[in-house]
């Protein structure tokens, strides 16, 4: 398998769609603003190690962001939220390898401890952040 960044978020961007009550999902921007509940995935850090010789791997930040547009429904949110996110975290389990574009990935839900709430465009939003880390390997040329 080789390094491909892009393969692995558009996988995710595929599971968000496929999610109830998500709808849009989207690659790099915010979803459109009109739909009550969006999800967008963008790049973040990498981190490549030399494994052994001619094997490299390479840890991607890949970024999911959650947003619902309140409506002054603030328990609607957190508890559609909860239910979308749940989803979200079991379907990842169900396939650590997105379709075999990762060797392996890891979800950290700490960027959401606590709730934020943003105004965009004169509507306000509850937003949920996760860190999915993929894990890919690939190969490079030694030198004779």
């Amino acid at each position: 398998m080789a390094y491909n960044t892009a393969a692995a978020a558009n996988k995710l961007v595929t599971l968000l769609s496929g999610l109830s009550g998500v709808g849009e999902a989207a690659l790099g921007m915010p979803p459109n603003l009109a739909v009550k509940l969006g999800a967008y995935v963008t790049m973040g850090s990498q981190r490549p190690n030399r494994k052994v010789t001619g094997i490299t791997q390479r840890e991607t930040r890949l970024f999911v962001k959650f947003l619902y547009r309140l409506d002054k429904a603030e328990s609607t949110a957190e508890s559609t939220l909860m239910s979308v996110v749940d989803a979200f975290l079991v379907a990842l389990q169900a396939d650590l390898t997105l379709d075999g574009t990762v060797n392996s990935l890891e979800v950290d839900t700490a960027l959401a401890d606590e709730p934020d709430y943003q105004a965009v465009a004169g509507k306000e939003y509850r937003e949920y952040p996760i860190l999915v880390t993929v894990t890919q390997y690939g190969t490079y040329e030694v030198n004779p």
